[in-house]
């Protein structure tokens, strides 16, 4: 089976997108990561190899102070 293929949208603290952006950016895991406007600020691009490696990579992002949301959308098809 290939690699699990997600998107990360992060809404973060008004104080927060530019650390966040550098946190995401030194996991293994994400293979692009953006600053962005509107209801998100931040998406990150990542594969893994399961869903429990994409769980604890989501959670670890959330424990973050300056995180207030998160969504993940994983892709079918590409």
């Amino acid at each position: 089976m290939g690699k699990i293929v997600s998107f990360i949208l992060i809404e973060t603290s008004t104080s927060g997108p530019d650390e966040i952006l550098r946190i995401v950016k030194e996991s293994d895991y994400v293979t692009e990561a953006f600053i962005i406007y509107g209801e998100w600020d931040v998406i990150a691009r990542c594969e893994t190899d399961t869903l429990h490696d994409l769980t604890d990579f989501v959670v670890s992002v959330r424990k973050h102070p300056d995180v207030k949301d998160t969504k993940t959308l994983i892709a079918t098809s590409g």
